[in-house]
């Protein structure tokens, strides 16, 4: 198990004492690391500190944001559309890094837009997000996430036929960059950070992402819901930093650690999240039921 964690600890002790200049011109994306020294022992992790599969995520998930991984279903109000996803996020290990917590996950998850029409289900759009996320407690109170992720957007059979345009390469590959802040006092988490994606189409030279957002409340209701609210902003580089805009309210069931169902009202308007149609607007006012494990 040892050697394992040493193989990862080349990265994180890049997360801890970073000094990397990125740049970028038309053509491709140079990292120059300077002064990076690593000076690891089998004793710079603690076997008693290691956990397969931990129970419950250090870095809170943004409840409002549209491409998290999560399983869903919601129901835009305004239209037919449904949106559709399967998945979620799998704790691989955790363990202590130089007396810091680090949790080490895998997350994958397969989002669908639908139409209902009389007599058929029309399944228009697929995103497919994979990622790989390094987790390190900075405090009790800061978390930093970083890790590497692909996302892919596409057209399927029943979208290119009832639609009738043509599908466009949509792909990415990035590494994010984000700092949460839990107040445990008002029980409330704050977060924000950015995404550099190093492979991107169609606009090849557009590769900032930014985002924030805030969630909590939990006011307890019964003994098993709570009612909670929550905000999440992106600002994409590809359609000149516009953003996606999402606001919350609703429901959490029989939460226990971070598992729990929830049921939710989003308002969402700007950028359309579905690759696809990355530069279209829209306005969608979303009814959704949530299981998070």
């Amino acid at each position: 198990m040892k050697i394992l964690v040493l193989l990862l600890l080349s990265f994180l002790t890049i997360l801890s004492q970073p000094n990397i200049k990125i740049e970028s011109d038309t053509s491709k994306v140079n990292f120059h690391i300077e002064t990076l020294s690593i000076g690891l022992t089998i004793d710079s992790c603690s076997s008693e500190g290691i956990e397969m599969f931990p129970s419950d995520r250090i870095f809170p998930k943004f409840y409002a944001d549209g491409t998290v991984h999560q399983t869903s279903l919601s129901k835009n109000t305004y239209t037919r559309r449904y949106i559709g996803s399967l998945g979620g996020v799998q704790k691989i290990l955790q363990f202590y890094f130089k007396k810091k917590l680090v949790q080490l996950s895998i997350g994958a998850t397969v989002y669908s837009s639908l139409v209902r029409q009389p007599d058929i289900l029309e399944v228009q759009t697929a995103g497919y997000f994979v990622d790989f996320h390094v987790d390190m407690k900075l405090s009790e109170s800061f978390i930093l996430r970083s890790g590497y992720g692909h996302y892919s957007a596409h057209l399927v059979d029943d979208g290119l036929s009832v639609l009738q345009i043509e599908s466009i390469n949509y792909a990415k590959d990035y590494f994010p960059v984000l700092l949460a802040y839990n107040n445990n006092a008002i029980k409330t988490s704050f977060y924000g950070g950015f995404r550099f994606d190093t492979y991107t189409i169609p606009e090849k030279n557009k590769r900032w992402n930014f985002q924030i957002g805030f969630q909590g409340g939990d006011f307890q209701l019964t003994n098993y819901m709570k009612l909670y609210g929550a905000v999440d902003i992106k600002f994409k580089q590809e359609v000149a930093f516009a953003t996606t805009q999402s606001y919350q309210i609703g429901l959490k069931f029989w939460e226990q650690g971070s598992s729990a169902i929830r049921f939710a009202y989003t308002y969402r308007t700007g950028i359309e999240d579905r690759g696809q149609f990355y530069k279209n607007r829209v306005s969608l006012s979303l009814v959704s039921l949530y299981f998070d494990f």
